[in-house]
């Protein structure tokens, strides 16, 4: 049988993470959506996806096709997946709006939920910890397991307390303090207090300050000296910017800290207030707060804001992404021009 994961309704409420990517490539503990269906199924799966993904992202159609609701990983026992007879004669637009129709309802709604590690179990149930933590007077796994992924490298006098996840490639500064639960995607840089967070890969946060209940997306920098906030000084629930509503909303949340999108950097010593969301590909600096929702492609900070040119934002992107030995390809730029365009359009 041929599985092929679909984006679910209101996609929109999993931004701006998945402005560039499918559902699926959201990590948690073990890996990608994508990799646990694939390591539940024995075999590999392609995704539904919006269009302008498509051509880095593209289906694999067969004759007998099930489609597969991303999150529904996490409930094994009640997953629906919907049959697809394929002839190449229905439209996308069709099968995507009946697999939308059909999809599951799941305990995980929203970027809030991932942080209800309760509800995402399953991804560490099958985890021990693959370093010798209880001779390791720097690494606790009592509370849950530290994993430990090829080629990664642990600096003198990193402390790390599970459960933690991290990814291959990646490097954990000297003295980093890490509080799970924590996810590191591939080839990170982490360094200072983190806590509460997954990095989805390619990203730096290399240095001192701290970083609690967050998500940063692929090839982030994160400047020396910065901070977010993950709690109010009333200790009530956090707003955050909903892209469906398109209006701040209360997340139910005490606890949220920041939401930074693919290609956003910030400078040294910037301070990031309790439930700020950050689109793709933002430059953010300059001294106090910024605005809580900063949308893509936007270059300033306090002071206002204006747009960052396109043209510019490519070219940091391939020097970037060039240091990881990794091609920015044609369909990659494409891709961001169509979410440089999807901002605008919705002005």
């Amino acid at each position: 049988m041929n599985y092929i994961l679909f984006d679910p309704p209101e996609i929109e409420r999993f931004y701006p993470f998945t402005l560039t990517r499918p559902l699926g490539e959201l990590r948690v503990f073990g890996g990608t959506l994508r990799e646990l269906w694939e390591k539940h199924l024995g075999c590999r799966v392609s995704y539904l996806t919006r269009d302008y993904l498509s051509d880095i992202y593209p289906v694999n159609w067969e004759e007998k096709n099930i489609l597969l609701n991303p999150l529904d990983i996490f409930n094994l026992s009640h997953s629906n997946g919907i049959n697809i007879t394929y002839d190449g004669s229905q439209s996308l637009d069709s099968i995507r709006a009946l697999a939308q129709k059909n999809a599951t309802k799941t305990t995980l709604s929203n970027l809030f939920d991932i942080f209800d590690f309760d509800k995402i179990a399953y991804n560490h149930q099958s985890f021990k910890s693959n370093t010798n933590c209880i001779n390791n007077p720097f690494m606790n796994d009592d509370s849950g397991p530290i994993y430990i992924e090829e080629d990664v490298e642990i600096m003198e006098g990193a402390m790390i307390r599970g459960p933690v996840y991290i990814g291959k490639g990646s490097i954990i500064k000297m003295g980093a303090k890490i509080y799970g639960p924590v996810v590191i995607g591939p080839y990170c840089k982490i360094g200072g207090e983190v806590s509460n967070c997954i990095f989805l890969g390619y990203s730096n946060k290399a240095h001192d300050g701290f970083l609690g209940h967050s998500i940063i997306g692929e090839w982030c920098n994160i400047g020396a000296g910065t901070n977010n906030s993950n709690l109010k000084n009333d200790y009530g629930h956090v707003k955050v910017w909903d892209y469906v509503k398109n209006k701040f909303i209360d997340s139910k949340q005490q606890f949220l800290g920041l939401y930074m999108g693919d290609h956003s950097k910030c400078a040294i010593n910037t301070s990031f207030n309790t439930g700020t969301t950050i689109g793709v590909n933002c430059n953010i600096f300059g001294t106090g707060f910024p605005r809580n929702f900063i949308p893509s492609f936007s270059w300033g900070g306090v002071q206002g804001f204006k747009e960052y040119n396109f043209e510019k934002a490519i070219d940091v992107a391939k020097k970037v992404m060039s240091r990881r030995n990794v091609e920015l390809t044609n369909e990659y730029i494409n891709m961001l021009r169509a979410i440089y365009d999807m901002k605008f359009e919705n002005k």
